[in-house]
């Protein structure tokens, strides 16, 4: 039977109404999981006021251990329940494909302390982008409120700040406010994503970030052969892309900060590019300018006559070949 959100909101009332400076209480967490993203959020827990690490599973690598206890003054567990019942909150935060098993897992851990009874005040979050809450169920099963909570950032290495970063929530009602209370508590803005809804939010993180290193990458190969190397490549576009982001920092809506020679409907610079790609990337312009025709146009700069002209070319372009 599941715990009611005012009986639930009761037993979160400890760490969820102390908001002041003065408060006494704050929310236990735990970590199953210390790779990139756990690493990140163990150490920015460990700064939050309102936040306290009480114990982590980070795995079987002994000298690892030893350096979080030693850093951060935290108990390292071999078992996941270990974690579970000394927090408030679990964050899962292994690998997409590992979470379901990782909560199997867990689940039968708890089974066999038969520490049931306890658990209808504990929740946990995995911090998957385009997974529903699914992965979780045998720990549902046992009372455990799930839920998710994933930042909105890239994790090339562990990076302990989130304050201003963006954290899709969401979760049964009790998991959800604790996912919103931790996001806030580390100073990042939660919204929530529901689990009906993961895909698209995950398909438009990738858009932003992993797609950007992709472009980013067949420009840098375009253009390393006028440099000294491909890295030094780079080096040459970095400046332009910092450029396009303070540019985008400053409007409300991306298209506004579009540049280049469609925003100036400048059809003979467009057909001039796709005369000189390599076949392997002409459709990949093709389909980038025929998604920023309309930004153009949107934005004014364009009228309807230039973007159908536009669209025809890159259409015209795609059928001869």
């Amino acid at each position: 039977m599941r715990t009611p959100v005012r009986e639930c909101a009761f037993i979160l009332l400890p760490w969820l109404c102390a908001q002041s400076e003065e408060r006494k209480v704050a929310m236990k967490i735990g970590i199953i999981g210390v790779g990139k993203v756990g690493g990140s959020f163990l150490a920015a827990c460990h700064e939050a006021a309102a936040l306290e690490i009480v114990g982590i599973k980070v795995g079987r690598t002994p000298r690892a251990n030893s350096s979080i206890r030693q850093v951060y003054g935290v108990k390292v567990h071999e078992a996941g329940a270990a974690v579970l019942l000394e927090a408030d909150v679990v964050l899962l935060t292994v690998p997409d494909g590992q979470i379901e098993n990782a909560a199997v897992e867990l689940a039968g851990e708890l089974q066999a302390k038969a520490q049931n009874q306890q658990l209808s005040a504990k929740v946990c979050l995995h911090c998957s982008g385009s997974l529903g809450l699914e992965p979780l169920a045998p720990l549902a099963e046992l009372g455990i409120h799930c839920g998710s909570l994933h930042p909105l950032q890239s994790f090339a290495e562990a990076r302990p700040v989130f304050s201003g970063i963006g954290m899709a929530v969401d979760g049964d009602p009790e998991a959800e406010q604790a996912a919103r209370f931790l996001a806030a508590s580390l100073q990042a803005q939660p919204f929530t994503v529901p689990a009906s809804e993961r895909r698209a939010y995950h398909a438009a993180a990738c858009f932003c970030s992993n797609y950007l290193v992709t472009v980013t990458a067949i420009a840098q190969e375009l253009l390393s052969r006028w440099t000294a190397d491909k890295a030094s490549a780079l080096q040459v576009l970095l400046p332009l892309i910092d450029g396009t982001v303070q540019n985008l920092h400053q409007v409300q809506q991306a298209g506004e900060a579009l540049t280049g020679p469609i925003a100036r409907g400048d059809a003979d610079t467009v057909a001039g590019h796709l005369a000189v790609l390599p076949a392997a990337l002409q459709q990949v312009y093709r389909e980038l300018g025929r998604q920023t025709v309309p930004l153009a146009f949107a934005n004014g700069s364009i009228n309807e006559e230039t973007a159908a002209h536009l669209l025809q070319l890159l259409q015209e372009r795609q059928a001869k070949e």
